[in-house]
C-alpha cells in the first residue's frame, strides 16, 4: 500500500511513501473514509488535454531536450502523468494565432480542401505526443465556426447560425477533416456537433438551438459520416456549460435515431457546478458524459486553480463522467498567444495577443523571457489522477466522514485500487482508509492530494 502527496507550498510534488496497512483498529469509528470495490459505477476513458494551434506554436519553440521533456512529463505514465485523451479543432479557435479556414472562400465543392496550416505546428505537435503515449491517444475534434460564407452572418466570428443550404456540405466538411487526418496518420476518435453552441462570442463561434443540433445530426451529420464508412466515428453533443446539460439532451434525444448515434454529452465547467445535471443525464439517458474543457485566466493564483481542478475532477466522476480533458495543453507565462479573448476587441486575422490580464492559464507554461518550461501545481494535481488511473479503470464506491475532504475512488483492469483525495482546506485533515474491513491511517495537510494505490 502506497501513497503519494502533492503539497506545493512545501515544494512537494508525488513524494512516494509506504503506508503500514492495518496499523488502526479494524473497529474504529472516526475519520473513516469507506472504499467499496463491489460497487462499481463507469468506466474511465482517460485524462488529457487539448492541441490547440497556440500551444503547438509554443511547442515549437522549444529546444529538442525541452520537448523530450515535455512529452514524457505529459504523455508517458512512468516518466510522467499519463495522458492519453485529447482534443484538436476543426478550423481556427480562439487560440488560434489567427483564423482560418481549410477552404477558400465560397467554395462549395470543398475541392480546396487543404491542412497546410494545421501541418505548420499543430500536426507535427500531434504527431510527436502520438510517439510518447504508452498507449493510445483518444482524439475527439471540435469546430468553433463554419467558414464564414456558410453561415448566416457572413463570418467565423459573432455567432451566427450555419445556414440551411450549407448544412449538407458542412457534414462533408466533417468527414473531409476525418480523412486528411488520417492520411496524416492521425485517427480522430470523435466529433461534437459544435463547441460551445449556446455562445456567441467576439472569436470563432457558431449557435444551434437543441432542435437544430437534433436536426443537423438526424438529417445531415450522421448520414454522411455513415455514407462516407465513418460509421465508427462517436458524435458528442452540447459540449458546453453543465448548468443546461440536462435540458439540452432531454431536448435532442427525443429523436430516437439520434439517441442511438449518439455516443456521448460533453460539458464544461463555466457557470457552477451543477453536477446534479450530469447524474441526471446518467440516469435518464444512460450516455457517456465527458468534461471537454476547463481552464481559468492566467493571472489567477496557482493554487486555487490547482485545487479547481481536482475537485472538479473529482465531482464529475463521481457524477458518472468518463473522461476529463483539460484546455490548452501549453500556453506561454502571459496566457497566450490569441487572437481574441476581450469583449473590446474582435478576432481578425493576422492580429495576435499576448495579453495576461486577458490570457489564459495552463497546467504547463513557457516562460518565453526565461526560456524555461513550467510545471505548475495544477499539472500535478491533474496528474494524481491521470498518472494512476488507468483507461478501463471503472470507479468504485466510496464513503467520507466529512465534506470538507473530497474523495474519489478506482479500481484498475489490473486489480489495484486508486483513492484520490483532496484536502483545500487550511487545516491538516486525518483520515482511515477502510478498504475489507481493515482501516489504515494517513493525514492530509492543509491545501494538499493525496493518491492511495492499494
Amino acid at each position: 500500500m502506497k501513497k503519494f502527496i502533492t503539497i506545493p507550498s512545501a515544494n512537494v510534488f508525488f513524494q512516494e511513501s509506504k503506508m503500514n496497512r492495518g496499523d488502526v483498529a479494524p473497529d474504529n469509528e472516526g475519520y473513516v473514509i469507506n472504499v467499496f470495490d463491489d460497487v462499481k459505477y463507469q468506466q474511465i476513458l482517460g485524462f488529457g488535454g487539448a492541441f490547440t494551434e497556440s500551444a503547438a506554436y509554443n511547442y515549437a519553440q522549444l529546444s529538442d531536450d525541452q520537448k523530450q521533456d515535455f512529452l514524457e512529463k505529459y504523455f508517458s505514465r512512468e516518466k510522467g502523468i499519463g495522458y492519453n485523451f485529447g482534443r484538436i479543432h476543426i478550423n481556427s479557435c480562439d487560440f488560434s494565432l489567427d483564423i482560418y479556414n481549410y477552404v477558400k472562400d465560397g467554395d462549395e465543392t470543398l475541392e480546396s480542401f487543404s491542412l497546410d496550416r494545421d501541418r505548420k505546428c499543430l500536426i507535427p505537435f500531434l504527431k510527436d505526443a502520438l510517439r510518447f503515449c504508452d498507449h493510445e491517444i483518444i482524439l475527439f475534434a471540435s469546430p468553433w465556426s463554419p467558414p464564414g460564407y456558410m453561415k448566416d452572418n457572413g463570418d467565423p466570428v459573432g455567432g451566427g447560425v450555419l445556414k440551411e443550404e450549407y448544412k449538407a456540405l458542412w457534414a462533408k466538411y466533417y468527414v473531409r477533416y476525418i480523412e486528411e487526418m488520417a492520411k496524416e496518420g492521425i485517427t480522430v476518435s470523435a466529433i461534437t456537433v459544435q463547441n460551445e453552441p449556446k455562445a456567441v462570442q467576439t472569436w470563432e463561434s457558431c449557435t444551434y438551438t437543441p432542435e437544430q443540433e437534433r436536426e443537423f445530426i438526424e438529417k445531415y451529420l450522421a448520414p454522411t459520416l455513415d455514407g462516407a464508412g465513418l460509421s465508427h466515428i462517436k458524435i458528442i453533443i452540447w459540449d458546453h456549460n453543465k448548468e443546461r446539460v440536462y435540458d439540452r439532451s432531454k431536448k435532442i434525444f427525443t429523436s430516437q435515431a439520434v439517441r442511438e448515434r449518439v455516443w456521448a454529452v460533453g460539458h464544461h465547467w463555466y457557470t457552477g457546478d451543477h453536477y446534479e445535471g450530469l447524474r441526471l443525464v446518467h440516469e435518464q439517458f444512460s450516455k457517456v458524459l465527458l468534461s471537454t474543457e476547463c481552464c481559468c485566466p492566467i493571472d489567477t493564483a496557482d493554487q486555487t486553480v490547482a485545487e479547481r481542478y481536482a475537485l472538479e475532477i473529482c465531482n464529475d466522476m463521481n457524477n458518472f463522467t468518463a473522461g476529463f480533458c483539460d484546455w490548452n495543453l501549453m500556453l506561454s507565462q502571459n496566457g497566450g498567444p490569441y487572437h481574441n479573448r476581450s469583449g473590446e476587441t474582435t478576432a481578425v486575422p493576422g492580429k495576435v495577443f499576448e495579453d495576461k490580464s486577458q490570457g489564459c492559464y495552463a497546467p504547463v507554461l513557457w516562460d518565453t523571457q526565461k526560456q524555461a518550461l513550467v510545471y505548475t501545481p495544477t499539472y500535478y494535481y491533474v496528474g494524481h489522477f491521470s498518472k494512476f488511473v488507468q483507461r478501463g479503470a471503472v470507479r468504485i464506491a466510496t464513503t467520507r466522514y466529512t465534506d470538507a475532504l473530497q474523495v474519489c475512488g478506482f479500481q484498475n483492469p489490473d486489480g489495484t485500487i486508486v483513492l484520490v483525495m483532496i484536502n483545500p482546506t487550511d487545516g491538516t485533515l486525518p483520515a482511515v482508509i477502510r478498504h475489507n474491513e481493515i482501516c489504515t491511517g494517513t493525514e492530509l495537510p492543509a491545501h494538499s492530494i493525496m493518491t492511495i494505490m492499494m
